[in-house]
């Protein structure tokens, strides 16, 4: 959250509640006149007040230009013949200490993972946890510092149907792709390859294909509110609608 906006909101609310006071405590000589110059600063604060507060939403320019540092493309490696194409997925800099969240089905069984950074540099990653019946895998890097930008999580409990939201990710392996959409719907039911659902996931007709899996989900303050994580579609290519879960199971399943 913005220090200086919790700072002009604090000042804020204090003026108003020592204006209010002034209001029921002070009598003035000439009534009507005070009354009137007292609600005109009232009314002033609190327009104030109003606008520091949608400042907080961000265009969709000011959200990629806020989050493309901090997601990362994610290539693997499954066996060392010369034939493997490898596959290739997204994720998110979670920490400065190199963790990178992204999907367990991008980086399950790999024998060799690759994270590039928005600058092109590129480093081996180690596989630090997986969980198959949330999808969430947890790898970490060895990078420079000043590559690892670590996204903020937002409160995905206060999404709305109809929301607007934004998926930022490499479909396709091409890197730094955003797309955007709304909440269709909360509280859907994922099934898994470990045999089980995943519940609590989120709908958004934010077009996703291939390679988006692990990427970011962003509301329009920029914060993650979810992992894009799969997709419904009978080409394998986004032609309905996608899925994403909370990004509170991170939390939960990994104390990093």
């Amino acid at each position: 959250m913005d220090k200086s906006g919790i700072f002009v909101g604090a000042t804020v609310g204090s003026i108003s509640v020592f204006i209010i006071f002034s209001a029921l405590f002070i009598i003035p000589t000439e009534s009507d006149e005070t009354t009137l110059e007292i609600q005109n600063q009232i009314d002033e604060i609190n327009e104030l007040i109003l606008t520091n507060s949608e400042s907080k939403i961000l265009s969709l320019t000011d959200i990629f230009e806020k989050a493309e540092p901090g997601v990362v493309r994610v290539n693997t490696q499954r066996n060392q013949t010369i034939n493997d194409v490898g596959g290739v997925g997204s994720g998110f800099v979670f920490d400065k200490r190199g963790h990178i969240i992204t999907n367990a089905h991008v980086v399950n069984d790999s024998t060799k993972t690759i994270v590039t950074f928005l600058d092109g540099r590129s480093y081996n990653a180690e596989i630090i946890g997986i969980d198959e019946y949330t999808d969430i895998g947890v790898i970490k890097v060895n990078a420079d510092l000043k590559l690892l930008q670590p996204l903020s999580l937002g409160d995905s409990s206060n999404l709305k149907v109809g929301e607007p939201i934004t998926a930022i990710g490499n479909p396709f392996g091409l890197s730094g792709s955003m797309t955007s959409g709304i909440i269709s719907q909360m509280g859907r039911l994922l099934p898994s390859g470990s045999g089980y659902s995943i519940p609590d996931v989120i709908q958004t007709d934010a077009a996703i294909n291939p390679g988006n899996s692990g990427g970011p989900l962003l509301n329009m303050r920029g914060d993650i509110v979810g992992i894009n994580t799969a997709i419904q579609s009978t080409t394998g290519e986004f032609t309905g609608w996608d899925l994403q879960y909370h990004h509170r199971q991170l939390q939960k399943l990994f104390q990093l």
